[in-house]
């Protein structure tokens, strides 16, 4: 697989350096690259069985936001910088397609050795091609982000290491690549790029109502909270790090909540900000199984009922869901949980309980402060949203005396 850096010396690079109209179109061409390639991935976050591979495309996912907003930033000191300006249609046509692959290894193949494959290249011959003088500023910028894709493809040679039907993902890689070459790569130089054709083993991608896992992971009850409390500090070590785990449930709302911003046209500030919760579940949900696997335990469930739940509601309701509804339920477990490990000595369970209450209160934060510019040409208030956030839960649970958590 040829994707490994360029060895490059100063003098290798063009004399001739960048122009701001050349360097705006091609650090538009790689924004929405990096946008496309958080949309997509929050779509497949939704489907991936392995819970490692979950943790650490939420990673990815955030890696790909910084870079957005880095990109964003530059353009906006560039003269003719605006960041929306739209792409050839086939280029858009073809990375469209990525998502709609048959399996997800073939999700991964297509994505990180056709799309972040060349989209490294760009990024490698976009720094060739910099004045050291002229272009320093951007020379910084792709020098940040090259490493972090580098990293990437060596995490994904090991992971397709492991395809157990490689035949499909590589024909769909294959397919890929003859697309992409037809239109003249990312930056579609092809004389003629209106139309490409769907590649071999195409099925149109929907998210699902509820979080795929492989047979390790069962959804099934966690112990609700007053039980948990009666427990010996052992046993009641385990079931919270087995709700730290369960945190998958919220990175599950959070990728599908940016999954959908992007059909509703949310800002830039929306995705990065949002991407960065997104992030933070994944951390705390990996906190979960890395401690549960130092107590002994192996992550063996997941309650999705509170993701089901929010699969029914809008995305502004989602948002409310999350961030102003259900974190402030849990936020008063957080101090006593924290001061409970401190008296025990138990600093490992601390760290991770540190971090994670220091999150959740910037998300309840974060969450107020978006809903207050979403709401602000809206005759509603958050409260009227949260009734009408409750409402929709007293609708989809009209048999259950209405509690916002089952654990």
């Amino acid at each position: 697989m040829d994707w490994r850096p360029m060895e490059m010396s100063e003098a290798d690079r063009s004399a001739g350096g960048l122009g701001v109209f050349e360097l705006t179109d091609k650090l538009r061409r790689a924004a929405y690259l990096e946008n496309q390639l958080i949309r997509q991935s929050c779509g497949w976050f939704l489907r991936i069985k392995k819970y490692e591979l979950r943790h650490r495309i939420g990673y990815h996912i955030w890696t790909h936001a910084e870079h957005v907003k880095w990109i964003n930033e530059r353009l906006g000191f560039l003269r003719g910088g605006k960041s929306s300006v739209s792409l050839e249609p086939a280029l858009i046509r073809f990375v469209e397609m990525v998502i709609n692959a048959p399996n997800e290894y073939a999700f991964l193949r297509g994505t990180y050795l056709v799309l972040k494959k060349s989209l490294l290249r760009f990024y490698q011959e976009t720094a060739r091609d910099c004045d050291p003088a002229a272009n320093a500023y951007d020379l910084r910028m792709i020098n940040r982000i090259i490493p972090e894709i580098e990293e990437q493809m060596l995490w994904v040679d090991q992971i397709l290491a492991e395809d157990p039907n490689p035949d499909v993902s590589i024909q769909w890689e294959s397919s890929l690549s003859v697309a992409l070459n037809s239109i003249g790569g990312i930056e579609a130089t092809a004389a003629r790029n209106d139309f490409v054709e769907e590649p071999a083993g195409y099925q149109r991608f929907s998210p699902p109502d509820h979080l795929l896992f492989d047979e390790r992971i069962s959804d099934k009850p966690l112990m609700p909270h007053d039980e948990k409390t009666s427990l010996p500090y052992e046993d009641a070590l385990v079931e919270q790090f087995r709700i730290f785990f369960n945190e998958i449930y919220a990175a599950g709302i959070l990728a599908s909540i940016l999954y959908d911003a992007f059909d509703h046209d949310m800002s830039a500030e929306f995705i990065h900000d949002f991407t960065r919760h997104f992030w933070d579940e994944c951390r705390h949900s990996e906190f979960g199984a890395v401690r549960l696997k130092e107590l002994g335990q192996e992550p063996d469930r997941v309650n999705q009922k509170l993701f089901r739940n929010s699969q029914s509601m809008p995305l502004l309701h989602k948002v409310c869901y999350l961030t102003l509804v259900l974190e402030p339920h849990y936020m008063p477990r957080k101090k006593p949980r924290f001061r409970e490990y401190e008296t025990a000595g138990d600093a490992r369970s601390q760290l991770f309980a540190d971090h994670d209450w220091s999150d959740e209160i910037n998300h309840v934060r974060l969450g107020k402060d978006w809903l207050d510019k979403l709401l602000s040409d809206d005759a509603r208030s958050i409260e009227q949203l949260k009734d009408e956030t409750r409402a929709i839960l007293a609708r989809l649970n009209p048999d259950e005396n209405l509690t916002l958590s089952p654990f």
